[in-house]
């Protein structure tokens, strides 16, 4: 072997030697980076803000429901999906959004349920139809009811009822959908209206039409609407027919 093959492959292994030696080093400083990153106690999350209306979470739920979570001390660590999950399994939480500010800092911004009705007696119902159960809010709320998976669809028939009968001076207390799919209004007088399945509106005019006619109004008890033509009239029993 010649004195300049020997001086090449001298070179050659001093130059790899080095890089391995250099790989170490940025591997090894790498480690360390990631070490001092995930470690709680060395990039603490200091400010937690807390954005958008709430009337009904208080900041100590929401302050609380993220603190139940592992490594949300750690900047690093902190998990924004994971702390989104948490957020909107509370229920009066509709939307939430989640993101970290450098260095010490996470956002929050919370859109709350808003409530449209009380649903099945033991439930609410939002303004998209929603079904989800929270604390009663304690609100003058209409009542209405159903199987769960109908729940948008009865809101929305609310909605259209509502829309014929309360510029007629008719407010009103309950929506209904039976099993079978037929449809009850009960307004705050008491008065109940069997709609049946179909032709909902036109039955609602008739009733319009007719019941300012019925004498004894006070003694209604329900209307049936589920003629053709015409209604049939149920009438509350008094003290005496009740004992007889």
């Amino acid at each position: 072997m010649t004195a300049a093959e020997t001086r090449t492959r001298l070179a050659f292994f001093g130059g790899l030697s080095f890089f391995l030696v250099m790989l170490s080093v940025l591997l090894w400083g790498l480690w360390v980076l990631v070490a001092w990153m995930t470690t709680a106690n060395q990039v603490p999350v200091k400010n937690l803000i807390i954005q958008g209306e709430h009337r009904y979470l208080t900041q100590r739920e929401i302050r609380q429901s993220i603190g139940s979570l592992p490594g949300v001390g750690n900047f690093f660590a902190l998990e924004v999906d994971q702390v989104q999950q948490q957020l909107q399994a509370l229920p009066w939480v509709y939307q939430a959004s989640v993101r970290k500010q450098w260095p010490d800092t996470v956002r929050v911004y919370l859109v709350e349920q808003q409530v449209a009705a009380r649903w099945n007696q033991s439930a609410l119902l939002n303004t998209q139809g929603d079904v989800f159960r929270a604390t009663d809010p304690g609100l003058a709320l209409v009542s209405l009811s159903g199987p769960d998976e109908a729940s948008v669809s009865v809101l929305k028939e609310f909605q259209h009822v509502q829309t014929l009968l309360t510029p007629k001076g008719y407010d009103i207390a309950q929506v209904h959908l039976t099993p079978r799919r037929s449809w009850e209004v009960t307004l705050t007088s008491g008065v109940k209206l069997l709609l049946g399945r179909e032709d909902i509106g036109a039955r609602l005019q008739r009733f319009i039409d007719v019941y300012p006619g019925i004498e004894q109004r006070e003694r209604v008890a329900y209307l049936d609407l589920r003629y053709d033509t015409g209604l049939a009239v149920g009438w509350k029993q008094d003290e005496e027919t009740d004992n007889d």
